[in-house]
């Protein structure tokens, strides 16, 4: 089994951008009940202690459905930029929210590599560095703000799901040639991680923070519908190619199960790093 994963690391095309955009898009009509209504507070918290100038130029990275790049405007009484590579998702945004904000359709770091150096006062990037190049998008970040401008960013952490990863790598452990692709996934460790990252790329660390949040499922495969339905596993239905029924995640739910479940219920929890940075 490791050294499948190992040759699918090292010589299979790297598909995880256009796995996750599937699954995202997928998704994307009951994404904000499963996991927009979940985390709201946790995004909240990150807007609340952001410097929302009235009339800034503000960009939200990996917005989504648009919830935060609407909360956004609103506090900056300013048209805000949302970027996703979503269609899917963009499409529920533009529904919601076009009276306030702008939609675009992109892989971040190619958007922000477009922008002009020093015209930008706050970005913002919710639930979706992990999925691009954090180091290589923070870099980009410094160079488009304008002194004294910030970034606020909210993520999964690695260790986010641990349990449950642990369940599906036993499950293919069993099936070793289900495992088709791999998921190259860049989520930081914590926020200390983060705050590495903000000091290698130039942006003074303003303050950090790590949490989690749990919710419970009364089975297996109900766990594994809920982690689709969030996007937390996004791109995770693909490992076994497009066959997303496959008995090995059939498998997969029945050691969830085996491992977890007490008194009828399965805790999922999702661990996450924050962070804001300034640029001096």
């Amino acid at each position: 089994m490791v050294l499948r994963i190992a040759r699918l690391f090292l010589f299979s095309p790297d598909q995880t951008g256009n796995w996750v955009e599937k699954s995202y898009d997928r998704i994307s009509s009951t994404y904000d009940r499963a996991w927009t209504d979940h985390m709201r507070d946790r995004s909240e918290e990150l807007i609340n202690q952001l410097p929302l100038i009235k009339g800034g130029k503000a960009l939200d990275l990996t917005c989504g459905t648009g919830y935060v790049t609407n909360c956004i405007a609103e506090k900056m009484q300013s048209r805000v930029i949302g970027v996703d590579r979503s269609e899917g998702m963009l499409r529920q945004a533009q529904a919601q929210y076009s009276s306030s904000c702008d939609f675009v359709k992109s892989d971040i770091l190619p958007y922000l590599q477009t922008v002009p150096a020093n015209t930008i006062d706050l970005v913002t990037c919710c639930w979706g560095l992990g999925y691009s190049r954090p180091l290589a998008v923070l870099r980009q970040i410094r160079r488009v703000l304008k002194k004294g401008g910030q970034v606020g960013i909210i993520d999964n952490s690695l260790f986010s799901l641990a349990g449950v990863l642990y369940c599906s790598f036993l499950a293919f452990m069993e099936n070793p040639d289900k495992l088709l692709h791999l998921m190259k996934f860049r989520f930081l460790m914590g926020s200390r991680h983060l705050q590495l990252w903000f000091h290698l790329t130039g942006l003074h660390p303003l303050c950090r923070w790590d949490g989690r949040k749990t919710y419970t499922v009364p089975s297996g495969q109900q766990a594994i519908e809920r982690l689709r339905a969030t996007g937390a596993a996004a791109g995770f239905e693909f490992a076994a190619g497009n066959q997303s029924d496959d008995p090995v995640f059939h498998r997969f739910a029945e050691i969830i199960e085996q491992k977890y479940l007490k008194d009828g219920r399965i805790p999922i929890t999702h661990r996450y790093l924050a962070g804001i940075a300034k640029k001096c």
